[in-house]
């Protein structure tokens, strides 16, 4: 049996393994795989749903990469693939946001994994997010309250993401849109 048959077939059987237990309900907003949850294979070993689901595609990816060179990894030589996993007209940074009072908002961007640039862009998306609520909602202004920016160390692939706190201003308390 050939290594890709091997992954698939493991792969179908962890997954029909992992729909007999009982899966997290996932937000509607969320990602399709549930990032809390194990899947118990020892008493010792563990792996995440998105390690399981991330396994297959990284080993045969990752298949004859001792054996061949570069340009010879079956990930290489299929650009469909790539095309896929690099999403070149997606946009870099997603937007979530959660209303937490009358005119405050929690604003979080997480960015592509596999993207070009745009790491200096999370201040700037935020602010063009403000604005846009400003506008729908009628009001003056904005203050962007609270701020900060981060990696988190996901495996395979670390992610970046900001978030802050956005509120919009009447008029009579604008002192200027910042």
């Amino acid at each position: 049996m050939s290594l890709t048959r091997a992954l698939l077939l493991a792969g179908g059987v962890v997954a029909a393994a992992a729909g007999c237990s009982s899966v997290p309900n996932v937000p509607p907003s969320g990602s399709v795989v549930p990032s809390e949850g194990k899947v118990q294979v020892a008493s010792s070993l563990s792996y995440t749903y998105e390690e399981l689901i991330a396994a297959p595609a990284v080993a045969w990816s990752l298949k004859g990469i001792l054996d061949n060179s570069l340009d010879q990894l079956p990930i290489l030589r299929t650009p469909l693939v790539l095309y896929f996993v690099y999403q070149p007209f997606a946009p870099n940074w997603s937007v979530e946001e959660a209303q937490l009072d009358g005119e405050t908002y929690y604003v979080r961007l997480l960015a592509k994994r596999f993207r070009v640039g745009g790491d200096g862009e999370a201040m700037n998306v935020l602010k063009r997010r403000a604005v846009q609520l400003q506008y729908e909602r009628g009001y003056a202004g904005y203050r962007i309250v609270d701020y900060s920016e981060g990696i988190e160390s996901s495996t395979p692939v670390a992610q970046r993401y900001s978030h802050g706190i956005v509120q919009l201003v009447r008029a009579e308390t604008a002192p200027g849109r910042r």
